[in-house]
Formats: structure tokens, C-alpha cells, sequence
């Protein structure tokens, strides 16, 4: 009988199920100025009794979801600072999405009462860190670079970010790449609303992105936005910067405009103590005296319209002119170990200059039935000239000298689709096609010579991807595979040598993440392939110095990588570990020169493979009103390449870098920052490095309800964050100490009439830009 009773109920419970099953409810939460508010407590009370029947907290863009039966309920929004709303809703036999939810600052006041506190800054997603700008300790920061080295796993050496163990990340601004540096310098702190670091890039970007940026920014209501900065920065010389924003903003009218001067001049030192070990042993010092000179004046314009909060079209133009300088100051000593030394003094000037067009256009829409669709379309071409003369002067004063013109032109045409599909609890699904079409001469001429060299580029990619991913309680799973045909043809103009190459690629991805409130984890593989850049697809010979030559590489191929990532966040300490495969990996390299081995040619090359293992921690504890961050890295580098004699040498010890980044909050709204960062003798793929170290303080304040802001830095205050490294290759013993206009001391102002609101635009050129050299501008 017992049996029996347990039977009925069991089927009886099977079959109300379907009248018991659970839709998605969806909706926003902003303050009164349409800027998303995140870590609003949402909780969905039962109208009757006010029990709490499901509750939910709005991520870094106010989105908040969760999985509630039908019927009637309250949805009370709360967040510490501004007033409780109530909603009344009504659930029925589909998902809901809420309309947007906006609160008001609470007007009660604690008078006589200081609290501190720190906000949970990074938190773990299934790809990589998410920082949380808006209301904690990153939104006092004043550069975007003083912001991004207070995220694990990123260090600024010299004036370049990097991700230890990546390389240089690729930035996205709301989905939409960074073409130009200049574009991240005009972005100010208080437009940000999140940074995520994508550590291990999935089938969605492109192969050649092996550590991505994303930014998003704030959005603001209607009304005329318009700020102004100034910094001036003083080491060896003065340089100078500023910027201006200005946006309109009328109903669904979004309009968009900056302009950014940048004036300044730097010293750069290097020093090149060389051995060559061949039928002569040569003994090669090279003192080198650089000074640099740039200016640049950087425009974008921009309209966009809304259809809706989920649906805009938009179109941007960007632009470009810099001119620059440089003037070098060589002295040389060859000594042989038979024959005669040499010793000469090289003087040469080089005048750039450089412009580039882009426009964008591109279309958004989310529709409430779960499709969203992009639409990106971009043109975009650049051109550089280079002037140089080149004078040298040997022992016995006899003089040479050499005049030489370099131009290059590329025209870049790109289009990207992506559609995506969440069924809430099926998954989602998304997929998408990019194409792109690059063309462009490099061309160099030598007065007086005959090593002159034209070579034209045309590379078209098509490129297909299919990405899944699904979330069940705190478990969430991702798949995708990218599918990329290139075709590549290179052509020598004047030799008739050509180089045409074809690839079809194969990308999958995978990735695990478990996530809870107090433990977050998340295991990444993925395959990326590295693309030469365009500027060494070529047979240019460069003329540096009587014994120095730069060559382009008509025969580079595509490096592969295989990319495995482990990360952990528990309370406050996060692990990071990362294993990486590559096959024909792409590396600055040199040899001696054929019939005249006191010459050394630097130039790219492939290798056969190289592994590397890179391990982190970061512990980040607040302690009422310092919050230090303590991150260690090691990075070991797995590499056999050729040496003398036919032998074989190996990388040797790893790398340790030490970042110690503390932040201090002082009496009367004063913010001291103190960053220290070492790092040890270690290899990375065949260079070797030596240690180095650099200490950097900033003190910042804000005035006027942080409309006026001022900042005073010093970077590199005791001058050690030289670059000391060596080489050995074949029969090329090869060491240098690099030195640059490091430290210096600036004061950035900066004077809001309001928060500035930034396009949500797109870009479909994404990773052939950066092959054209964008960011270094």
C-alpha cells in the first residue's frame, strides 16, 4: 500500500511539472542620469506576505536576470545611497523583460561620520577578469594606463602596457576596436563602467588576439557634454598634451567629437657591445644617441541615432596627421682580431610623417525574443613617408653619405556580421562571418644606390565562427570553432620574386568555469595563429650604420599556438596559470652577412616551436584606508635555437616580476599611489634580461564635485627601469643596455562641464589594423 501512495505521488508531481516551469525575467537598473548602476540588490517579493521568492544583483551593466514562476509579484530595488523602488509585475507564459528601472539619491545625510570603504573590485568570468570602474578605488585613478597596471596580470614598461605572458592586448571600446592610441589617451576615467581582461580569447575574436581590453563606457541623458584636459610632463625635455571632447545629445540623437594635440621630445640611449665569432672574430661597440621628436593632431567625428535602447545605427570617422623627427649621434668601433679596427662616428636625421583616414559604420539591434545582431562596416587607409640622411665619418676623416626615401600605402576594406540567440534555458547560441581586404606598397630608394626596393601586399580573409554557451546554477560551459581561409600574395617588384601563400584554419575553443560567492574558477583552451606584421612582409634592406642592416622577410609563415589557462579567485587572492604551444613562432632575429660577416642583419623569422608556462598571484586585502595589491609572476620560456658551430642552446632561467601597487586614502579627499615593480634575470624566447626596477608615486585631488580634477606624478623616481638584455645566435654573441626618457614628473588637469558619453560604436578592421601598425603612431 505504502508503495502504491508513493507511486501516485510521484506521478502526480511528474505531471504538474510543466505547469510549474520557470521563465527568465530580465530588466536594467540606472541612476537619473541613464548610467548603469551595478550591484543593485534586486529581490522579487511574493505580494501577499513580502516572503522573497527569487533575488538577483545587476552585473557592471545594470543587467540583471533572474528565474521566477508565474504569477504576480513586487520587485524591490535597493542600493546603498539611493531610494528604494517597488515594481509590481506580472509574470505570464513567456520570459519578461522590465522596462528600466531608474533611482534617485536618498536625501538623508550622516553628518559628523567618515566611512571607508572598499567595493569588490575584479571579479572572475568564464574568460577573464572583470574590473568594476564606476564607484571604487579604479575611478580615482587619472590616466588609462595608471588604471589598467592596477589589474593582475597587466604592467606598463616604459610608456607600453602589457599582459604578462601575452604580449600587447588589443582594445575594445563597446565592442568596437581601437585603431589609434590617441583614441584610449582622450578617454576619461569617469566615462568607464567596466574593464574586462581577456586572458584566453575564444572563437568570437579574431585568431591573431591573444589577450584582449574591453572597455565599456557610461551613458549619459540628454544635453551638451564638453571636457577639457592638459598635462604637462617634464623629464630630459617638456612634452605636452591636450584633449577636448564634446557630445550633443537631443531624443534619439547622439552626436560626437574630439580633438587631441600631442607635442613632445625624449632621449633614447642604446648601447650594443657585439661579437661575431666567423672566419674573423669581429668585436662591435655601438654607442647610440637618439633624441625624438613628435607631434600629432588627432580628430573624430561621429552621429548615431536610436531606434530604441536596444537598436542604433551609427557612423564615425577618425583621422590622423603626425609629423616627427630623429636625430641620432653613433659612435662605432669595429675591432677584428686580425687586420685593420675601424672606428666611426654616424650621424643621421630622419623626418616622418604619416596620416591616416578611417570610417566606420555599423548597426545594433537586441531584439526581446532573445536574437541580437551586429553589423560593422569599416574603410580605412594610411600613409607614411620617411626621409633620412645618413653621414658617416671614419678615423682618417674620409665622409660618406646616403639620402634615401621610404613610402608606404595601404588601403584596408572590412566587413563583420555577428548574430547571437539566447533560448534562456537552452543555452545561447552565436555565430558570425568577417571578412577583410588589405592592399599596399612598401617602396624604399636609395639616392646613389642599387639596393632599392618595391613590394606590393594584397591579403583577403574570410572567416566564419559558431559559438555555444550554457549555464546551469553555477556551472557554465563554452564551445566554438572559427573557421579563417587567407590568401596572401607578396610580390617583389623589381626582382620579380613572389611569395603567395594560402591557409585554411581550424580554431576550436572550450572553456569550464564554477563559479560561487566566495570561489571562482575557470579552465580556457583555445588555438590563435600570429599574422607577420605587414611592415616586414617584404624585401626592403634598411641602411642603419656601416655595419648594421634591417631586412624585411618575403617567406614569413603564420605562427599556431595552443593555449591552456587555469584561474582561481577565493576571497581575496587570485591564481592564474597558463601553458602555451607554438608552432613557426615569429621572432625578431639576426645574422651575419654572407661574404661580409662584420655586417649584422636584424630581421623576423620563423622558428621550429617554443613553449611557455606562466604562473601568477595577486593577493589584495584592504586595510581601512591603504589597499595594497601584491602580484608575482614567473614565466619560463621552453626554446632551442641554433648556435655556433652547429650546436643547440636552450633558454635559461625564468622570469620574476614583482608588482606591488598600494593605494592610500588621505584626509580631505587626497589619493596617494605608490607602485613598485622588479624583475629579475630571466630569458624570454632567446633574449635574456637582466634585472630591473622602478617606483612610481602620484597624488591626486578633486574639486568642485570632481568636475576639476589635478594630479601630480613622478614615474621612475630613482631612474632603474633600463632595458639590459642579451642574445646568442649562430655565431652572433650580442648584448645591450637600452635607457629611456623614463623619469619624469607631470601635472595633469582636467575640468568637466559634464561626464563626457562616448559612441557605442563598432568596427569590423579589428586585427588587420593592428598588422598595419596603428598603435605605434
Amino acid at each position: 500500500m505504502k508503495t502504491r501512495i508513493i507511486g501516485i505521488l510521484l506521478c502526480s508531481s511528474m505531471l504538474t511539472l510543466p505547469l510549474q516551469a520557470q521563465h527568465r525575467l530580465s530588466g536594467k537598473v540606472t541612476d537619473t542620469e541613464n548610467t548603469a548602476l551595478p550591484l543593485v540588490n534586486v529581490a522579487i517579493l511574493n505580494p501577499s506576505d513580502s516572503i522573497l521568492v527569487a533575488g538577483a544583483v545587476s552585473d557592471s551593466c545594470g543587467i540583471y536576470n533572474a528565474l521566477v514562476d508565474e504569477g504576480e509579484y513586487i520587485v524591490r530595488y535597493s542600493f546603498l545611497g539611493y531610494q528604494t523602488v517597488y515594481r509590481r509585475i506580472q509574470v505570464a507564459e513567456e520570459d519578461l523583460r522590465l522596462p528600466i528601472v531608474q533611482m534617485y539619491p536618498s536625501e538623508n545625510e550622516l553628518e559628523g561620520v567618515d566611512v571607508i570603504a572598499y567595493r569588490k573590485t575584479f571579479r572572475l568570468e568564464q574568460d577573464g577578469i572583470v574590473a568594476d570602474v564606476a564607484n571604487t578605488i579604479l575611478a580615482k585613478q587619472i590616466t588609462l594606463n595608471d588604471l589598467l597596471c592596477k589589474i593582475p596580470g597587466i604592467q606598463q614598461r616604459g610608456t607600453s602596457i602589457e599582459v604578462i605572458g601575452k604580449g600587447t592586448p588589443t582594445y575594445y571600446i563597446n565592442g568596437r576596436e581601437v585603431t589609434d592610441q590617441t583614441e584610449l589617451d582622450n578617454l576619461a576615467i569617469d566615462q568607464i563602467q567596466s574593464v574586462r581582461l581577456v586572458t584566453n580569447t575564444g572563437a568570437r575574436y579574431h585568431s591573431e588576439q591573444r589577450a584582449v581590453i574591453e572597455i565599456k563606457t557610461k551613458r549619459l541623458g540628454e544635453g551638451l557634454a564638453f571636457n577639457v584636459s592638459g598635462n604637462l610632463l617634464q623629464g630630459n625635455h617638456l612634452s605636452q598634451n591636450y584633449r577636448m571632447n564634446g557630445s550633443y545629445n537631443y531624443k534619439n540623437w547622439d552626436f560626437f567629437l574630439s580633438y587631441n594635440y600631442d607635442r613632445g621630445k625624449k632621449d633614447s640611449d642604446l648601447d650594443v657591445y657585439q661579437q661575431t665569432q666567423s672566419d674573423t672574430i669581429w668585436n662591435l661597440t655601438n654607442l647610440n644617441r637618439k633624441q625624438i621628436f613628435n607631434e600629432s593632431h588627432a580628430y573624430t567625428g561621429g552621429v548615431s541615432y536610436h531606434f530604441s535602447p536596444e537598436s542604433e545605427i551609427g557612423l564615425k570617422y577618425e583621422g590622423k596627421y603626425s609629423e616627427g623627427n630623429t636625430f641620432s649621434n653613433d659612435t662605432l668601433s669595429m675591432i677584428p682580431d686580425k687586420g685593420t679596427s675601424t672606428f666611426i662616428r654616424n650621424l643621421s636625421d630622419v623626418s616622418d610623417k604619416s596620416v591616416s583616414n578611417h570610417l566606420n559604420l555599423y548597426y545594433t539591434n537586441d531584439w526581446k525574443n532573445g536574437w541580437r545582431m551586429n553589423a560593422f562596416g569599416d574603410y580605412f587607409h594610411k600613409t607614411d613617408r620617411n626621409r633620412g640622411n645618413i653621414r658617416e665619418w671614419e678615423s682618417d676623416g674620409a665622409e660618406t653619405s646616403m639620402d634615401y626615401y621610404r613610402k608606404a600605402d595601404w588601403d584596408l576594406f572590412a566587413a563583420k556580421l555577428n548574430l547571437s540567440y539566447e533560448t534562456g534555458k537552452a543555452g545561447t547560441f552565436s555565430f558570425g562571418y568577417d571578412f577583410s581586404h588589405t592592399t599596399g606598397t612598401d617602396y624604399i630608394e636609395y639616392v646613389r644606390a642599387l639596393n632599392n626596393g618595391s613590394t606590393s601586399n594584397t591579403e583577403m580573409k574570410n572567416s566564419l565562427y559558431l559559438s555555444y554557451d550554457y549555464t546551469w546554477n553555477n556551472l557554465s560551459l563554452g564551445a566554438g570553432l572559427r573557421y579563417e581561409h587567407i590568401r596572401s600574395d607578396l610580390k617583389e617588384n623589381s626582382s620579380n620574386k613572389s611569395q603567395n601563400q594560402t591557409y585554411h584554419n581550424f580554431l576550436p575553443s572550450v572553456s569550464l568555469s564554477y563559479n560561487t560567492e566566495n570561489l571562482q574558477q575557470s579552465l580556457t583552451y583555445s588555438v590563435h595563429t600570429e599574422r607577420p606584421p605587414f611592415g616586414v612582409m617584404n624585401d626592403n634592406a634598411v641602411y642603419t650604420d656601416r655595419f648594421t642592416y634591417q631586412k624585411g622577410n618575403l617567406y614569413l609563415k603564420q605562427a599556431l599556438t595552443h593555449d591552456l589557462n587555469y584561474m582561481l579567485f577565493y576571497k581575496f587572492l587570485f591564481f592564474n596559470l597558463n601553458y602555451t604551444h607554438t608552432h613557426n613562432p615569429l621572432i625578431s632575429a639576426f645574422y651575419s652577412m654572407p661574404g661580409n660577416s662584420a655586417v649584422t642583419v636584424s630581421y623576423m623569422d620563423n622558428f621550429d616551436r617554443m613553449h611557455n608556462l606562466t604562473g601568477m598571484v595577486n593577493v589584495q586585502y584592504p586595510v581601512k584606508w591603504w589597499l595594497p595589491s601584491l602580484t608575482l609572476t614567473c614565466l619560463k620560456t621552453f626554446f632551442s635555437y641554433p648556435g655556433p658551430d652547429e650546436s643547440v642552446l636552450k633558454s635559461g632561467r625564468p622570469l620574476m616580476i614583482l608588482n606591488f601597487s598600494n593605494n592610500f586614502t588621505l584626509p580631505a579627499g587626497f589619493l596617494l599611489s605608490a607602485d613598485f615593480n622588479y624583475g629579475t634575470r630571466g630569458y624570454y624566447q632567446l633574449y635574456g634580461s637582466k634585472s630591473y626596477s622602478s617606483l612610481n608615486l602620484s597624488l591626486k585631488k578633486s574639486f568642485l564635485n570632481d568636475r576639476l580634477q589635478l594630479s601630480l606624478d613622478g614615474y621612475d623616481i630613482f631612474n632603474k627601469n633600463d632595458v639590459r638584455s642579451g642574445a646568442r645566435l649562430n655565431d652572433i654573441i650580442m648584448n645591450s643596455i637600452s635607457k629611456e626618457d623614463t623619469r619624469k614628473i607631470g601635472i595633469t588637469v582636467t575640468y568637466r562641464f559634464r561626464t563626457e558619453r562616448t559612441m557605442n560604436n563598432r568596427s569590423a578592421a579589428e586585427s588587420e589594423m593592428s598588422r598595419l601598425n596603428m598603435n605605434s603612431q
